[in-house]
């Protein structure tokens, strides 16, 4: 491992002289609840605290629907450049039963050097680890270009309307300069940055029949009858675009999800409706993906004049993204971990989505994914997270910092 320049370990002191502090915080950070949708107390906990704590004075709760915070900070440099947008979500899911957590879910408890409970991986310690690094960072007067803006958003887990897309369509966040660029937050088990994912795409389609007594059941059409012949055409879509490749990333999927029809066992079913979810590729397009549906069902209702069906494409659509391995942020965060951690930081994809793909697809600047936290404790009653990985990331996003905007790097 090389050994640090100055200001890099001006840096890392830096954090680590405030490590108990970093905790602390993040150990109140996840005994806050901040259920899907009632996020109000984790916004105003950490816009609070943030402020009144951490120093960080250019701070709001911006908000779609009252209630639904997204906390908004920036630092601001000593020249012109570009925005570097740190991404990260402070809703949680519901931990279900807490008889089957072997401790409270927002309990936590720090226990063999790890902080346990609901949202310590996804992603309060990766969300929060980005504003104490522009906190500290500030502190230590490090000339700077541009602008850093950190954002902890509500709405994530239901790819919903009052998070980031709010933020996106209101103009909190735009493109302002062409060397712009961000980072998202949600872990990544700190051990590779996501350069691509994968889209989603959901709809459900309805397929109408007619009711009639089961005894004469010519005189109905069967809405199941006539979806099994809709699945089999998803079934035979599937085979067709598992064709597509990518040098990262699995072929794309469709796939019928959940599907429910009839009213009783005595009558013919006037409905079935399936929900079906489609993941896209980088490079695929939303309005092509829904051509197929229709494709689809264009050619039954040729095949068959008595099949009809009702195409509904649901909001929260997650647009795949990819981010070039060269770009700048890359590097940097490559840099950065190598340096705290002693190790390359490789490159990698992720078949699940983040806020990071409405960033890229809308800005069309570079937002790549690294955090800290086990991804394969994300959603489980063993949720927790290691004390050093919480205050390394804090370390590794000030150094991001650093290296992209520092006037001095």
């Amino acid at each position: 491992m090389r050994s640090a320049t100055a200001n890099e370990q001006k840096i890392i002191d830096a954090v680590e002289a405030r490590r108990q502090d970093i905790i602390d915080f993040m150990q109140k950070m996840v005994q806050t609840v901040s259920l899907i949708g009632q996020e109000k107390e984790m916004g105003t906990v950490l816009y609070e605290g943030l402020k009144n704590e951490w120093g960080l004075q250019d701070i709001e709760i911006v908000e779609k629907k009252p209630d639904h915070p997204n906390v908004v900070a920036r630092i601001k440099g000593q020249e012109e450049g570009p925005n570097f947008i740190f991404n990260g979500h402070i809703d949680v899911m519901h931990p279900g039963s807490e008889e089957t957590w072997p401790l409270p879910p927002f309990s936590g408890a720090i226990i063999d050097h790890k902080l346990h409970g609901r949202g310590s991986v996804d992603m309060k310690c990766g969300t929060v680890g980005s504003f104490l690094a522009g906190a500290i960072f500030k502190d230590l007067q490090i000339p700077f270009r541009g602008q850093v803006i950190f954002t902890g958003v509500c709405d994530e887990q239901t790819c919903g309307e009052y998070g980031i897309l709010y933020l996106l369509e209101s103009g909190y966040l735009k493109k302002e300069h062409p060397d712009d660029m961000g980072l998202n937050c949600e872990p990544t088990t700190f051990d590779k940055i996501e350069i691509a994912t994968k889209g989603v795409m959901r709809a459900d389609i309805t397929v109408h029949g007619k009711s009639a007594f089961g005894a004469r059941p010519w005189l109905g059409v069967n809405a199941i009858d006539k979806a099994n012949k809709l699945i089999h055409k998803i079934n035979e879509l599937e085979k067709q675009i598992w064709e597509k490749k990518h040098p990262m990333l699995n072929p794309p999927t469709v796939m019928v999800a959940m599907i429910e029809g009839g009213q009783a066992t005595n009558i013919v079913p006037d409905y079935c409706k399936l929900w079906v979810t489609r993941r896209l590729l980088p490079g695929e397009k939303k309005a092509d993906c829904i051509k197929e549906y229709e494709d689809i069902l264009a050619q039954l209702k040729a095949e068959d004049p008595e099949f009809d069906a009702t195409l509904h494409i649901w909001d929260g659509y997650r647009p795949p993204a990819e981010v070039d391995k060269d770009e700048p942020v890359v590097k940097a965060v490559q840099k950065a971990h190598a340096l705290v951690k002693g190790e390359p930081l490789p490159v990698a994809s992720s078949e699940g989505g983040t806020d990071a793909s409405h960033v890229v697809d809308q800005l069309q600047i570079p937002m790549p994914v690294y955090g800290p936290g086990e991804e394969s404790l994300i959603g489980t009653v063993q949720e927790c997270i290691d004390l050093d990985d919480i205050v390394d990331a804090v370390k590794v996003y000030a150094l991001t910092i650093y290296y992209t905007m520092g006037l001095q790097a």
